[in-house]
């Protein structure tokens, strides 16, 4: 299920919603320009000629891009002495979440700076960062920094396979509690809302309103009646 949970608090720049970024994300051009332009700030013309792509087609999707905040861009001066070109680079920190099984959707967008300020077992990698601005010689600050995009990339897909098997545990934990729920519910509203509660873990009466499209009074209704079948914890 799409989660819409922080829509509403995100800066303006963000206020895009995950249908515009995944639509803006699904042409792999585009994903070719961003992907450069998170390494390093680049003109059209460079673009136009890294990707084989007209610089005219290549304008059209960095508009694209920028039209989600996903790119900014500014003038800069030529280095021939020219007439000022225009710069683009990558702009937000967003992480986009799709999960897929036979028992599970959810699809979710958010700021990365929803993340915490610092994790104390993950000192080690702000530290490098820190000795890595601090030292002269770009040379050894390079490697400073290797050292530790290796160890956070180990990390990084440790997290990923607790994930994956932790998705498969929950798919098949759902699976198992849609089989139940269609023996006691005949309804097929009310099961929707039972799945949705459990799909997020308890989420409030305006937020499931939202996702299934229904008024808050008839979701409070059929929570009033899915209780006395399956009495869980809701929040009010």
């Amino acid at each position: 299920m799409v989660n819409p949970r922080k829509d509403r608090d995100w800066p303006e720049m963000l206020k895009t919603t995950l249908d515009a970024l995944l639509s803006a994300l699904e042409n792999p051009t585009r994903r070719k320009i961003l992907e450069r332009l998170a390494r390093e700030s680049h003109y059209p013309l460079q673009l136009s000629k890294e990707l084989g792509v007209s610089q005219q087609a290549v304008v059209k999707h960095l508009r694209a891009l920028e039209v989600c905040g996903l790119v900014t861009s500014a003038e800069e001066k030529s280095d021939l002495g020219g007439p000022n070109r225009r710069a683009y680079r990558a702009k937000q920190h967003l992480s986009v979440q799709i999960d897929v099984g036979p028992s599970l959707f959810h699809a979710e967008m958010r700021p990365m700076e929803e993340a915490p300020a610092r994790l104390p077992e993950y000192a080690w990698a702000g530290e490098a960062v820190r000795r890595a601005k601090g030292e002269k010689d770009p040379r050894r600050r390079v490697r400073l920094i290797a050292d530790a995009i290796r160890r956070l990339n180990r990390e990084l897909d440790g997290v990923e396979e607790r994930r994956s098997f932790l998705l498969k545990l929950k798919d098949a934990a759902m699976r198992e509690a849609q089989g139940s729920v269609e023996d006691v519910l005949a309804s097929y509203e009310e099961r929707q809302v039972l799945y949705y509660f459990l799909d997020e873990g308890g989420p409030t009466l305006d937020r499931i309103a939202e996702a299934l499209d229904l008024r808050e009074k008839v979701v409070e209704d059929m929570i009033r009646r899915i209780g006395r079948e399956f009495p869980l914890k809701w929040e009010s």
